[in-house]
């Protein structure tokens, strides 16, 4: 998220009528995000529409700003407020807010010059993201104009009565490959011409493509608008990626989980005419290899996709249906202050939190665990082969220190951020 940084001076508050007087409004392309569980706390994302920037707030602040719509005076906000925080607010915190909010370019009238500045901040931060040597993001020109034309022509498709069978469709598609994985891998396993290979390298392309729009289609379609579509070279994968960074100020859930699933979806609409051409089709050649490849692929990204141990499609619709934010780091957060303290270590997490990073736990333990069981023992075998036992084990010993130390130098490395 991109938090726009300006100055603005503090609101005047010399007279005692200051606060029964002014009713302030938000802009109306500010949005406050609903609640989300982040760790012990919780937060809200306030989102303009215009300038793109976001700001993270707390409970406290989310009530108040969902309320300055220049209906109200502060004073009534303010007896609200005691009402249900049980205390009330002096006029020097409202100077406060209303100097943040006003630095911000949040509140009406905002001046043009700010909003260009706050505009222009907001879009250099967001470039300076993820810029490291395992990641990096390279927008591309005018793709985010190509959503809203998207949008209008195919929105129907993201319509409950046309989704969910479709849906189901592909999903048909993907059991039916499990079952017959031999049958459908056998063509690749014997080979294909390189004609067959570059058409299934081109058109997986375009579906990861596909899969990315049907992001910013669902973004757009609940309201919101991706800021960003372009490449992403997350090593050591290169693929398209969408940022619909909006989707947190979605007040529905579903919303924000459909927007999180449709690129899932785009896949599984996709595998359903390739399936029907492998069922249905010539039992040979070219387009029966070809069939196979895209199966086999859309499968196997579709399965990844929804994996919740990845921070991948299927982490953040869980993310999203449990209203959390920064579930995994949060999770693992959690776990070691039970393991270095015990009970008394997570003693300040709300009951809601602890169930939900608890379950996240054990559920990643339990994808990850046998993933990782296989792995270690696929390994072995293959380095046993080649080089003996002794030489096996001390290859992946010295594997397992090194991915330690990574891992120690990576939560150092995150934990000044994310406190």
């Amino acid at each position: 998220m991109t938090i726009a940084e300006d100055g603005a001076p503090s609101p005047p508050a010399g007279d005692p009528g200051w606060l029964e007087q002014a009713r302030p409004r938000l802009r109306h392309a500010v949005h406050v995000g609903p609640a989300l569980t982040m760790g012990a706390s919780t937060v809200h994302f306030v989102a303009d529409g215009e300038t793109r920037a976001y700001l993270r707030v707390g409970p406290r602040e989310a009530f108040l700003m969902t309320r300055l719509d220049g209906s109200r005076s502060l004073a009534e906000i303010g007896v609200e407020y005691a009402t249900l925080f049980g205390r009330r607010l002096a006029a020097e915190h409202w100077q406060q807010l209303m100097s943040l909010l006003a630095s911000r370019g949040l509140l009406e009238p905002a001046d043009p010059a700010r909003l260009d500045r706050i505009r222009e901040t907001a879009e250099r931060t967001r470039r300076s993201e993820g810029r490291t040597p395992l990641l990096r993001r390279m927008p591309i020109p005018g793709a985010v104009g190509l959503v809203a034309p998207a949008a209008r022509g195919l929105g129907w498709l993201l319509r409950p009565f046309v989704a969910v069978p479709l849906g189901l469709a592909g999903i048909t598609v993907c059991v039916l490959v499990a079952l017959n994985f031999a049958t459908v891998y056998a063509p690749l396993e014997r080979g294909s011409s390189w004609p067959v290979t570059l058409a299934a390298l081109l058109i997986s392309w375009i579906m990861i493509g596909l899969h990315e729009i049907g992001h910013g289609v669902a973004c757009h379609r609940y309201g919101g608008r991706p800021t960003e579509i372009g490449l992403m070279w997350r090593f050591p994968f290169l693929a398209f990626y969408c940022k619909v960074d909006d989707v947190v100020t979605f007040r529905k859930a579903s919303h924000r989980v459909a927007t999180s699933f449709a690129g899932v979806y785009v896949n599984l609409v996709t595998l359903v005419p390739v399936g029907l051409l492998w069922l249905w089709g010539p039992d040979s050649g070219r387009s029966h290899d070809l069939a196979a490849a895209l199966l086999l692929f859309g499968t196997v990204t579709v399965l990844v996709n929804l994996l919740p141990v990845l921070q991948l499609d299927g982490y953040h619709m869980l993310e999203h249906a449990t209203s959390t934010f920064r579930l995994q780091s949060e999770s693992a957060r959690f776990t070691m202050a039970f393991l270095r303290h015990g009970p008394a270590g997570i003693g300040g997490y709300p009951r809601r939190a602890r169930w939900i990073h608890t379950g996240y736990t054990l559920l990643a333990a339990a994808v990850i665990g046998p993933a990782l069981f296989l792995l270690v023992r696929l390994w072995f075998g293959t380095l046993a082969g080649l080089w003996g036992p002794v030489a096996a084990a001390l290859v992946l010993l010295a594997e397992a220190v090194l991915v330690i130390a990574f891992l120690r130098w990576a939560v150092r490395r995150r934990r000044p951020a994310a406190d």
